[in-house]
């Protein structure tokens, strides 16, 4: 009985992911690539967009369930048909350095220090795995289900299973279905084209605790990828120093309008306004962020507004930039981003945008477990993105890549979590929760499926005279703090952190 069932499976879970590929063609948000939108084709967008949204009640919450529930069943079945886990371990000892140990007493309590061990507490742990993927992997580390002498490590290894699930055969359908059913989600019922939904989506991650972020991210505030450009760095003087890179990059003159889309806790545009002497305004939609800036940098050359970037209008910026945003914005909505930039920037002026990457091409798994538990709506973007038709209103200048530096920086915020002394009052599913995202990301910048990008763009046409070479000349001392910044704020920023 166990074919017949198994091509019963193989065939409804294709059948699946083929509905899943068409989706794009009949929900898709945006006109074809490269279209110049008009105000009427706008709008008639954004009422399609608004009754899709409303398709079904609930629908974004049944569709994941739905899709839990099939996966689940069909995986079940599946599975079912050989021994359990013998699949899974069998993989991993083909294609890994690790070492799967079944241990319903957990770890030992001197585990080796030399290579990457698995105890596996609870057998279900291999069939959620097999299953739900790296959503079934996450759940049951949040849960207790098994432990690991070294996380990001045992995270490096499983990086490697990505590339030969093909190996699973009809053990492999499950995760298949789940990330068909993943993508379909999204697509059906995104969340990131309204204000309203962007927020929520940013609020669920930023605003959960500002206690956190300022023991985890230290003095600089600076909740992106460092720059560590030299041996022996601090994370406070690799964070001044990408900083300090993002200001260079945009080639700043005293007075200039300057204007940061989605300003995190404000310490960026406090540095860039104190010592290159021009006028920033910032918007995010994180209130604790919003709230944080206004408190702590007080700089009268910044003014930072609780606003969707979608929503400005009227002024036109010298130089725009952003570090941190794109990630949130989701592919379906780039060009949205891209003619909102074009139209509030300078025909001579230059955009920077520093964002997370990732290696391969293919749609989104919104199913995943960082998007269901740490980062809703996000997406990485691939670099076929950055060459889609509406690039055609861009000139690239630059295109810089250091993600092993976002995997020390990484590691460095989570070594100032202190095994999480002073923050008790977090339960320990959260604490392993964030542990197993901060290691999962370090593990994953280290491989280089993941990316750490610095885009540097200027108009097409622009009225620019010559390429931007300042940003390949060496770098001189910044200058000092403009007369109109407050001696407090230039103290801050221009001491050397040792």
């Amino acid at each position: 009985m166990a074919r017949p069932r198994g091509l019963a499976v193989a065939i409804l879970a294709a059948a699946l992911a083929a509905l899943a590929a068409l989706a794009p063609s009949f929900v898709a948000p945006v006109p074809l690539r490269g279209s110049r939108r008009s105000l009427d084709l706008e709008r008639k967008q954004m009422k399609t967009a608004t009754a899709r949204a409303s398709f079904v009640t609930g629908g974004s919450v049944l569709l994941p369930l739905a899709a839990s529930v099939l996966t689940g069943v069909l995986g079940l079945e599946t599975v079912r048909q050989v021994n359990e886990g013998a699949a899974l371990k069998e993989l991993i000892q083909k294609y890994t350095e690790i070492q799967v140990v079944d241990a319903p007493n957990g770890m030992p309590g001197s585990p080796p220090v030399d290579g990457v061990t698995w105890y596996v507490k609870d057998p279900s742990v291999y069939r959620r795995v097999l299953v739900q993927g790296d959503l079934g992997l996450g759940e049951s580390y949040m849960e207790g289900l098994w432990e690991t002498n070294d996380l990001e490590g045992f995270m490096f290894e499983m990086i490697k299973l990505e590339a030969v699930k093909k190996d699973l055969g009809l053990l492999g359908l499950p995760l298949l279905l789940g990330a068909a059913l993943g993508a379909a989600s999204w697509l059906l019922f995104p969340s990131n084209l309204s204000a309203e939904g962007a927020k929520k989506n940013i609020a669920s991650h930023y605003d959960i605790s500002m206690k956190l972020y300022e023991q985890m991210l230290g003095p600089t505030m600076q909740y992106s990828g460092a720059y560590y450009h030299a041996p022996g760095m601090t994370l406070e003087q690799a964070q001044l120093a990408k900083m300090r890179l993002v200001a260079e990059k945009l080639d700043l003159k005293p007075g200039m309008k300057v204007l940061e889309l989605g300003c995190g806790f404000g310490a960026l545009a406090d540095l860039i306004a104190t010592e290159y002497g021009v006028e920033i305004t910032g918007v995010t939609l994180s209130e604790d962020q919003h709230a944080y800036a206004k408190k702590h940098f007080n700089n009268p050359l910044v003014d930072i507004r609780l606003q969707d970037y979608r929503s400005m209008t009227g002024q036109k910026f010298d130089r725009i930039y952003s570090v941190g945003i794109f990630e949130h914005i989701g592919r379906n909505c780039y060009e949205t981003y891209f003619e909102k930039c074009h139209e509030l920037l300078k025909d001579d002026g230059i955009m920077l945008i520093h964002s997370i990457g990732f290696c391969r091409d293919g749609e989104w798994n919104h199913g995943g477990w960082m998007n269901t538990y740490i980062f809703p709506g996000a997406e990485l973007p691939t670099m076929s993105h950055f060459t889609q038709q509406f690039q055609e209103r861009w000139h690239l200048e630059d295109w810089q890549s250091f993600g092993v530096s976002y995997a020390k920086t990484l590691r460095a915020w989570k070594s100032r979590l202190n095994n999480w002394q002073g923050l008790e009052e977090f339960e320990e599913r959260f604490r392993r929760m964030w542990e197993y995202y901060l290691d999962c990301c370090a593990a994953s910048f280290q491989a280089r499926r993941t990316k750490l990008w610095q885009l540097v763009y200027t108009k097409y046409p622009s009225k620019r005279q010559d390429d931007c070479h300042h940003i390949r000349q060496p770098k001189k001392a910044p200058p000092l703090a403009s007369e109109s910044a407050e001696p407090a704020t230039a103290t801050r920023w221009n001491r050397e952190i040792t």
